[in-house]
């Protein structure tokens, strides 16, 4: 890896990857953060000699795992102090359109294994094998979460009477 191939990746992968990482936190900041400590973690990595095959693909997965674990402190720290004042809400910038409004609500209303694998597949592009991968489960445990967000986003934004045959279909997006 050198310094073109991290120009590169700021500039295709590194907007995209730290608003969808963004979505499914709701915390555009701490989005930025994770995806930029992957990246130095890359840099680092390369720098002492490993080779990484994929850059999108690694910090990606190594943003994921960040983020998760930063969130999973959050909520002991949050429990520890006794201070659990309800879901956490996405602000977004004015202007935004009600639509968005209550996709973003809908996503947040997700377990979390499902936000992210819907972000991972519909947002970020990936293919279910990288969602699997970048989540740390199987194929099959990725199709389902897939298949059970689909189902829930459907009926949160009004359109329960698609999501009930869409199994083949969230399986095979964008050729993946």
């Amino acid at each position: 890896m050198d310094e073109r191939d991290i120009r590169e990746f700021l500039a295709g992968d590194y907007p995209r990857l730290v608003a969808g990482l963004a979505l499914a936190c709701g915390n555009r900041a701490l989005a930025e953060d994770v995806v930029q400590e992957a990246l130095a973690r890359a840099w680092e990595r390369s720098e002492r000699g490993e080779w990484i095959d994929s850059l999108p693909a690694w910090v990606t997965v190594v943003a994921t795992n960040l983020l998760r674990s930063g969130l999973r402190r959050l909520r002991v720290e949050r429990r520890a102090r006794g201070q659990l004042a309800g879901e956490p809400t996405v602000a977004g910038p004015d202007g935004r359109s009600e639509a968005s409004v209550d996709l973003l609500r809908a996503l947040g209303a997700l377990p979390r294994r499902q936000r992210e694998a819907a972000v991972l597949f519909y947002y970020l592009d990936l293919s279910v094998a990288q969602v699997a991968r970048a989540l740390g489960v199987s194929e099959g445990t990725a199709k389902s979460a897939l298949f059970r967000a689909r189902r829930a986003l459907a009926e949160a934004l009004g359109e329960a009477a698609e999501a009930d045959g869409d199994v083949k279909e969230t399986t095979d997006h964008a050729g993946h």
